[in-house]
């Protein structure tokens, strides 16, 4: 077991656990913005809960195209709304901090995570993404968010 903060490179470390990923993803985080596709390549049959309400897609903090990348790609998209956390599990493997998927964040912001092997805490981090996987979101919700 080990755990690890993370405060410098938070993106690129969670790029490459994304690209690296054997199996699917499980992640629940709350913005999902343009570009995010890309910093975030998640697997085929991965389970991605974002905020996807129509006020969140509005304001540019979750963009409908990416989603539709990644949907394209095999994952399994649901949306949340008032979603805040920011909760990625790769493999055996868990991240849990503060960064939203986003350009800003890999960018400019100053993000901060904590990523842990321990089994315990891997297991209850994907099943809390599990759990929320409740409304799907499918091409026709997504172009018509567009």
């Amino acid at each position: 077991m080990s755990a690890e903060f993370i405060e410098k490179s938070v993106w690129r470390k969670l790029t490459k656990a994304a690209k690296s990923c054997r199996g699917p993803a499980n992640v629940a985080v709350a913005y999902f913005s343009k570009g995010a596709s890309k910093i975030l390549p998640l697997p085929a049959n991965s389970q991605l809960v974002v905020d996807a309400s129509e006020r969140a897609v509005r304001s540019g903090l979750t963009c409908p195209n990416d989603l539709l990348l990644l949907l394209k790609r095999g994952c399994r998209i649901y949306s949340l709304s008032n979603l805040h956390s920011k909760v990625y599990v790769f493999g055996t493997r868990a991240y849990i901090g503060s960064a939203n998927a986003s350009q800003s964040s890999a960018t400019r912001l100053v993000e901060a995570m904590v990523a842990t092997t321990d089994r315990q805490a891997v297991a209850s981090a994907k099943e809390f993404v599990r759990s929320l996987c409740k409304d799907p979101l499918s091409p026709e919700i997504l172009s018509r968010l567009q």
